[in-house]
């Protein structure tokens, strides 16, 4: 009797394996190296150690932006960040960086980026997960291409570059054929002035 209910309970374990019954984990990843050294002969740098959890952020000013949350910091006089939330289906798919002249984000700044090509501005939790969901997405050394985003980013602007490193994230319940979401993020933007303020 033992038996026969032993092998009974080991043909289900095996053919909840084989057919992906069990329930999918969450993908949280710390991320140890990146590469990338900034420049020696910049004139000011500002870093920003920012962490979310969906539509809430540590230590920042946040206001509704829409069905959306926006965060903000000034950088230094004339430079604002703005971090907005990306709401998907299951929770926060991602966060959008832009700066602004000013706080309340009226006057925008202009990356130098194509537009034609997807931003390194976006910090998606589709950037670290397979295109069905179903696995983790390998992290490259270096800085990232709006072909493949990773978790380095480098953006140009007039007077200034900003880095975006993910350092540590969290994605809920990455199952197959299901959209990603974070559970939470965290990351540090570097902002390197590469010419004084007009």
């Amino acid at each position: 009797m033992k038996k026969r209910n032993l092998v009974w309970l080991m043909a289900s374990i095996l053919f909840a394996g084989i057919t992906g019954v069990t329930r999918a984990d969450d993908d949280a990843r710390v991320i140890c190296k990146l590469g990338q050294n900034s420049a020696k002969d910049h004139l000011r740098d500002a870093s920003l150690y920012l962490s979310f959890k969906g539509s809430k952020a540590q230590s920042l000013p946040a206001t509704p932006s829409g069905d959306e949350t926006r965060f903000y910091s000034k950088v230094w006089d004339g430079v604002y960040l703005q971090v907005t939330t990306e709401t998907g289906e299951r929770g926060i798919k991602g966060y959008m960086f832009n700066f602004s002249k000013d706080e309340g984000n009226q006057d925008n700044l202009t990356p130098k980026e194509s537009k034609d090509a997807p931003t390194l501005r976006e910090v998606s939790a589709a950037d670290f997960r397979s295109d069905d969901n179903f696995s983790i997405r390998p992290l490259k050394p270096g800085p990232g291409t709006p072909e493949d985003r990773g978790a380095l980013r480098v953006i140009h602007y007039d007077g200034f570059d900003v880095e975006i490193r993910v350092l540590e994230f969290n994605i809920g319940d990455a199952a197959m054929n299901k959209k990603p979401y974070f559970n939470s993020v965290s990351c540090l933007v570097t902002v390197t002035e590469t010419e004084p303020t007009k």
